[in-house]
């Protein structure tokens, strides 16, 4: 017996826990849920024990390690290569509106022409800083 065995209740009931109404949809989704992941586990140590038959429950262990890894890395490699689209156009799109805003102020001053020294807002005078 383990230290880890000592903990475990001895009178606990074997099987699902019986519950009731809404707690037990819970816990049968959950189930379900876990039950996927099962499978998907049940594939990947297959696969890693068809790579190499011949391998001890650690290698196994490693070799899964290393393929979790591998999936993660190239996970991350495509979101971070997704992400990148919205960041370019972000980028284009900031500097095309920069471009369209000097454009209009250049085609408002030669329209209007340079504005007034002198500012009034009901009938007081405001301060003009001196634009480029």
């Amino acid at each position: 017996m383990t230290a880890r065995d000592d903990d475990v209740d001895t009178e606990a009931p074997e099987g699902p826990v019986p519950a009731a109404g809404r707690g037990q949809r819970v816990l049968d989704v959950l189930d379900r849920a876990i039950g996927v992941h099962g499978s998907l586990v049940a594939r990947n140590v297959a696969r890693a024990r068809q790579r190499n038959p011949d391998a001890t429950p650690a290698q196994v262990i490693r070799n899964l390690e290393r393929m979790y890894v591998s999936a993660l890395a190239g996970t991350g490699a495509a979101v971070g290569g997704a992400a990148t689209a919205p960041g370019v156009g972000t980028g284009i799109g900031g500097g095309a509106n920069a471009a369209v805003a000097g454009l209009a102020a250049r085609a408002a001053r030669r329209a209007f022409g340079p504005p007034p020294e002198v500012w009034t807002y009901e009938g007081e005078v405001v301060d003009v800083v001196d634009a480029p």
